[in-house]
C-alpha cells in the first residue's frame, strides 16, 4: 500500500511538470508572423552631359537640347548656357552664352519618374516646355507639351567626353574663299566636370593660323572662346564629329567681323 501511494505521488509530480516542459520547449518556436516590407524605390540619378530630342506630333519637326545636369536630392538643374536648336540647325540655336541669355532647364525625380521644364525665346515669343517621362535603362523618354500649343515625344541620352582630335574645313559666310581653309582641332575635357580646353591649327586662311581655346562641353555640343583672338566657336555633334559656327568680334586683331561655318570629323573614329 505504501509503495502504491509513492508511485501515485511520483506520477502526479511527473504530470504536473509536463505542461511546464512543453511550454518551455514550444514557446520559443512560435514566432509571431512578420509583416512584408515594401522595397524602397531608388530615385534615378540625372547627372552629367545630356542630349535631348523633342519630336512634335503637330508638324513642328524636331528640336535638340544640349545641357549639363547637376542633381541635389530629388531636384536637378541644367547649365545656364544650355543650347536649344530647332531642327538641330546652328543658325536657329538659342543659348550657348549665359552672359547674353540664360537658358537653364530644371526638373525633379520621383523614383524612375522625371519632370523637366525649360523656357527659351522662339520666333513666336517665349516658349515653356514641360516634359514628363521616366528612365528607360538607356536614357530618358516621355511626352511633352509647350505653352504655344505644341506637343509630342522626347528622349534624352547621356553624352560622352569630347576629348579627341578632329579635322575638317570651314569657310567664311561674309567673305567666302575659293578654297576652304582646313582646321585641325584638339580638345581635352576635364576629368571632372564640363570644362573644355583646346587648340586649333588652321591652314589656308588669310587672317588666322591658330587658336587657343577654352570653354565648356554642353551635352554633346560645346562652346569655345579664344580671348586673345576674340573668336567664338559653337559646335553641335554629328555622327562622328561636329558641325560648327564661328565668329570674330569686330574688334578682333585679325579676321575682324568675320563669321562662317565648318565641319570636323574625328581623326580616330575608334575612340569616338
Amino acid at each position: 500500500m505504501q509503495r502504491m501511494r509513492q508511485n501515485t505521488t511520483l506520477a502526479a509530480a511527473v504530470l504536473m511538470g509536463l505542461p511546464v516542459a512543453f511550454a518551455g520547449c514550444g514557446g520559443g518556436g512560435m514566432a509571431p508572423p512578420t509583416t512584408p516590407t515594401t522595397p524602397v524605390t531608388q530615385n534615378v540619378s540625372i547627372i552629367g552631359q545630356y542630349n535631348l530630342v523633342l519630336t512634335s506630333t503637330n508638324g513642328q519637326g524636331t528640336s535638340n537640347i544640349y545641357t549639363d545636369f547637376t542633381q541635389t536630392g530629388t531636384t536637378f538643374t541644367g547649365a545656364a548656357n544650355t543650347l536649344v536648336c530647332p531642327a538641330n540647325d546652328l543658325s536657329k540655336c538659342k543659348g550657348g552664352n549665359a552672359s547674353l541669355i540664360s537658358i537653364a532647364p530644371s526638373g525633379t525625380v520621383s523614383g524612375t519618374n522625371v519632370t523637366i521644364v525649360i523656357s527659351f525665346p522662339s520666333t513666336t515669343g517665349a516658349d515653356t516646355v514641360t516634359m514628363d517621362g521616366s528612365a528607360t535603362g538607356i536614357g530618358l523618354a516621355g511626352t511633352y507639351t509647350d505653352s504655344q500649343g505644341d506637343g509630342g515625344s522626347w528622349t534624352a541620352s547621356s553624352a560622352s567626353t569630347l576629348t579627341g582630335s578632329y579635322g575638317g574645313t570651314f569657310n567664311s559666310t561674309s567673305n567666302p574663299l575659293p578654297i576652304a581653309p582646313t582646321i585641325m582641332l584638339s580638345l581635352v575635357q576635364a576629368s571632372s566636370g564640363f570644362g573644355l580646353t583646346g587648340t586649333a591649327t588652321i591652314m589656308n586662311s588669310p587672317c588666322i593660323s591658330s587658336l587657343t581655346l577654352s570653354g565648356q562641353a554642353i551635352g554633346g555640343a560645346f562652346s569655345l572662346t579664344d580671348t586673345k583672338s576674340e573668336a567664338v566657336i559653337i559646335a553641335l555633334p554629328t555622327a562622328n564629329g561636329f558641325t560648327f559656327s564661328y565668329k570674330f568680334e569686330p574688334t578682333a586683331p585679325s579676321c575682324a567681323g568675320d563669321f562662317g561655318n565648318g565641319t570636323v570629323t574625328n581623326s580616330n573614329p575608334w575612340s569616338y
